[in-house]
């Protein structure tokens, strides 16, 4: 899957989650498990306090999701791998 052998750990960021207590969740994974991502993609919706905001592939690789749909998630917790 990974043709650098570099691992992204994408995890839930301050933007959303600015304090501890708060959380959010992801709704909907637009790419499936080990599709191939470009840095910039719109790979998720992640909704924060009935908000819902896109998130952006950080880098390129192969994703590798970590957070399914619906789970609560706080600052710092794992949405998923990028096998760059």
């Amino acid at each position: 899957m990974s043709d650098s052998g570099k691992v992204f750990e994408w995890r839930v960021s301050e933007e959303f989650c600015p304090n501890e207590e708060d959380s959010g969740s992801i709704v909907l994974w637009i790419f499936s498990n080990g599709a191939k991502i470009d840095e910039g993609d719109v790979v998720a919706e992640f909704m924060v306090q009935k908000i819902t905001h896109e998130l952006l592939a950080p880098t390129s690789g192969h994703l590798d999701i970590k957070l399914e749909p619906e789970i609560e998630a706080f600052k710092g917790d794992l949405l998923a791998l990028i096998h760059m």
